[in-house]
């Protein structure tokens, strides 16, 4: 008599937003430190997979860079700056492509460039405004956008850069030599696809031969009469888990063509734990659960059986079966999600 392995579904669900790519305003100089502004049009990066194996690479945005100026030539000669992302963010990589740079955004807490006043300094980007005299209030700059491959983006996504910098000033505008951030400089806007993977994880869930094993014995050793498995979940978004058996929702074993609505002869009761729910035929009901995003590493979710009757007194056939159907939903969003791999 055996139980069989677990069918899990899952469907697609989008979240779809705009790409937008944007330079915050800075606050305007309040002393006579040199210092900049930006701001530019945006871009639409269209979706992103996470698991498809390719990324997102090349489109641009052009950011109009403005220098803060003042009173009797007051002028910010020169700036030195990059991008940095938060603390376990992707490996985001934005180019200047009018300058030729290599990558310019880094992980906050993680190796970054040494900004001085003067000259270019590696792995930084230059604004050469010029002098007090020069009318270059602005500098132009293109910029390509990389998502890697593989990157674990939530669905959804809303990624905010900073951008850290030091300037040179003229004409009475003293040098800014300590690096200023520009917080949430930059935010990222990308169509994130809310799916994910589920499969069954283990053996089938078989209780073997019962035709001798009596209810007293299964009921003085239930975990020697319990089977468990995993099901594997990985998702960019949120997603609700729902389980039902398969002979009439009873949780009940019964051989092919055997009525399981009626306990007797012809069914082995059982009770399925998932969840934190403990389902039988006494308490069928699955209340749908709603998990926080398992991330595309993804992560087990455990799953048990455990026999509630024997088999010794069951009219005899050679297997006692039921299937619970495991259905997984992707979501865009979700209100109070559960830390389901513990629950």
């Amino acid at each position: 008599m055996t139980m069989r392995k677990f069918i899990s579904r899952a469907t697609g669900a989008l979240a779809a937003l705009g790409m937008s790519l944007f330079a915050a305003q800075a606050v305007a100089a309040t002393s006579a430190i040199c210092g900049m502004s930006g701001s530019n049009g945006s871009v639409s990066l269209g979706t992103y997979d996470a698991f498809n194996a390719a990324g997102i690479t090349n489109p641009t945005v052009t950011i109009t860079f403005t220098r803060f100026s003042g009173s009797n030539g007051k002028k910010t000669q020169s700036v030195n700056f990059y991008f940095t992302a938060p603390a376990g963010s992707p490996a985001f990589q934005l180019r200047d492509v009018t300058a030729g740079t290599g990558n310019l955004m880094y992980i906050q807490g993680q190796a970054h460039p040494t900004l001085t006043v003067n000259g270019t300094d590696p792995g930084a980007d230059n604004l050469p405004f010029g002098g007090a005299d020069d009318g270059s209030e602005t500098i132009t700059r293109t910029f390509s956008v990389t998502i890697p491959q593989g990157a674990d983006l939530t669905a959804g996504l809303d990624a905010k850069f900073d951008i850290v910098y030091q300037c040179k000033g003229t004409g009475g505008y003293a040098d800014q030599d300590h690096d200023v951030s520009l917080a949430d400089a930059v935010t990222l806007h990308l169509t994130v696809l809310s799916a994910l993977q589920a499969s069954y994880v283990g053996s089938d869930l078989d209780f073997g031969e019962l035709g001798t094993t009596t209810t007293s014995q299964v009921t003085a050793a239930p975990a020697t009469y319990t089977r468990s498995g995993n099901i594997r979940v990985a998702s960019t978004g949120p997603y609700t888990v729902a389980m039902s058996s398969g002979n009439s929702n009873r949780y009940r074993m019964t051989y092919a063509g055997g009525d399981a609505t009626t306990p007797g002869a012809g069914t082995i009761a059982y009770s399925a734990k998932f969840l934190g729910q403990t389902k039988s035929a006494a308490s069928p009901t699955f209340s749908t659960v709603t998990c926080a995003r398992a991330g595309v590493a993804g992560q087990n979710l455990p799953i048990s059986a455990t026999l509630l009757e024997g088999g010794s007194t069951k009219t005899a056939a050679n297997d006692y079966k039921d299937i619970l159907s495991i259905t997984v939903t992707p979501l865009a969003t979700a209100s109070s999600p559960k830390d389901c791999p513990n629950l």
